[in-house]
């Protein structure tokens, strides 16, 4: 499976159409057959608003031209495009979501994020509620958003549910890369498949960005460091963790995943 993971540049102050402007460059650059799945970011059609006003203003301007265009490279490209995008519901409410266009033309969004951090819930954005697996061309996905990726407990709900691919789409630009690469090489291992994170680049290259391809082991398949780019990656989306379930048991290897989530349901839960 070809993937390719978005790290674009995050813009300087005034600069959000210029990141919006690369993101679609990276999109019109896709060759029919030379992807099967393209991640951008947390916030992707609107990146680098300056207040909750000029956030609103973004997404039904230049934003709405980013997202169609990422419909519109679905199908062009034959391909399937995720991206973090800030959304509004049937009452006009913002939701953080990934977002999902299709080949053929469809587009959803089976994921909103859970974790708000407080400048989230002061914009009035509301959270999601739950955590479920999706499928796109017989592979099962799972979701996070950014501030998401601290808790691993969402990721486990996710290995609980088998999935194939882990999708975590991300604004965060502050982290050490040496943590992110930490955590996300962990929430690999927790979640028990191969993990896909986007992010965008800082300014300040010891800070953020770090987007990253790992495979179930927590081995990294590909890194984005800390520039702007499209880090491209070949992946099994079936790829699991095998291992020995025991010392001394070098003929009795399994999915490790699996052995960890048996040992869990004959574990009662401490009160």
């Amino acid at each position: 499976m070809r993937t390719l993971i978005m790290q674009p540049p995050y813009p300087a102050k005034g600069e959000a159409l210029k990141t919006l402007e690369w993101q679609i460059e990276a999109l019109r650059n896709i060759e029919p057959g030379k992807c099967d799945l393209a991640v951008f970011p947390e916030n992707a059609n609107c990146t680098g608003y300056a207040d909750a006003s000029d956030m609103r203003a973004l997404i039904t301007g230049a934003g709405a031209e980013f997202v169609a265009e990422l419909g519109a490279t679905a199908r062009r490209a034959n391909c399937t495009v995720m991206s973090g995008l800030m959304n509004f519901d049937s009452e006009g409410r913002l939701r953080n979501q990934l977002t999902v266009f299709t080949a053929d033309g469809r587009s959803f969004s089976p994921y909103t994020k859970i974790h708000l951090v407080k400048p989230e819930l002061a914009k009035g954005i509301v959270p999601g509620t739950e955590a479920t697996a999706f499928e796109v061309n017989g592979i099962r996905f799972g979701a996070a958003i950014c501030f998401d990726f601290y808790f691993p407990e969402l990721f486990i709900q996710y290995a609980k549910q088998r999935i194939d691919v882990m999708i975590v789409v991300s604004h965060q630009r502050q982290e050490r890369p040496e943590i992110l690469e930490f955590v996300t090489r962990s929430r690999a291992f927790d979640c028990g498949c191969t993990l896909l994170r986007s992010a965008p680049a800082m300014p300040d290259p010891g800070k953020g960005g770090k987007s990253m391809a790992v495979s179930p082991e927590g081995v990294i398949l590909a890194d984005g460091g800390g520039t702007p780019g499209v880090l491209a990656c070949d992946i099994d989306p079936k790829a699991r963790f095998m291992r020995a379930a025991s010392y001394g048991e070098p003929d009795r290897i399994g999915d490790y995943r699996e052995v960890l989530l048996l040992s869990r349901e004959h574990v009662e839960t401490p009160r």
